[in-house]
């Protein structure tokens, strides 16, 4: 696991804008699943509904959609959740 880490933690290096984010998020689903320890996937789904004011119906209908379907904001807003924020990655060196 911690490859893993270092690995998508390199790879984040090189996000600069917000279409990085989105390209980042579409290509490195398994970046998004590493953080096992404290799930902040399902986190950062709940913190983004709460933000956006999302229906548990509307939530579900996200979580439903294929990976690279989902909404570019929560693209970008998964990206700063669980990669730049995340625990996992804010540990690791660049």
């Amino acid at each position: 696991m911690p490859s893993d880490i270092e690995h998508y933690k390199k790879l984040s290096n090189d996000v600069t804008s917000q279409q990085d984010k989105i390209n980042f998020f579409d290509q490195n689903q398994k970046a998004f699943y590493v953080d096992t320890y404290s799930d902040s996937w399902s986190k950062m789904m709940e913190a983004y509904a709460k933000d956006n004011n999302l229906s548990a119906e509307q939530l579900n209908d996200i979580e439903e959609m294929k990976w690279r379907d989902m909404p570019d904001t929560l693209k970008i807003y998964a990206y700063d959740f669980c990669i730049l924020n995340g625990f996992v990655f804010t540990g690791v060196g660049k």
